[in-house]
């Protein structure tokens, strides 16, 4: 339990978000002029996310949506829709709940 404790540590975890924060606003304006390249924006979202459910993860516990591999499963392989991007927004946001409410379940708001 410490080490996911460590592992969800704000100053470990807020630089995901920032990321995604930025990644979102591209990927939405790409979507939206329908003239941008969204494919590779969205392989670094799908990317940034993995990255952050490793960081969520340690032997004992593994922090991560409801459906999470069949959701993720559907993003890789629609990458180019604005679907897959919506999904994506919805796993971010439901990651950011899943770990502030385990830092109140550990102590650690």
């Amino acid at each position: 339990m410490n080490t996911l404790r460590k592992s969800i540590e704000n100053e470990k975890i807020t630089p995901y978000f920032v990321s995604w924060s930025q990644l979102e606003q591209e990927i939405s304006l790409l979507f939206g002029n329908k003239t941008g390249n969204t494919e590779a924006k969205m392989k670094e979202g799908i990317s940034l996310y993995k990255a952050l459910l490793a960081q969520c993860s340690t032997e004992e516990e593994r922090l991560e949506p409801l459906n999470n591999a069949e959701r993720l499963k559907f993003i890789e392989e629609n990458f180019a829709t604005y679907a897959a991007f919506r999904q994506l927004q919805e796993l971010f946001k439901e990651m950011q709940k899943k770990i502030a409410s385990k830092r109140v379940i550990l102590g650690k708001p």
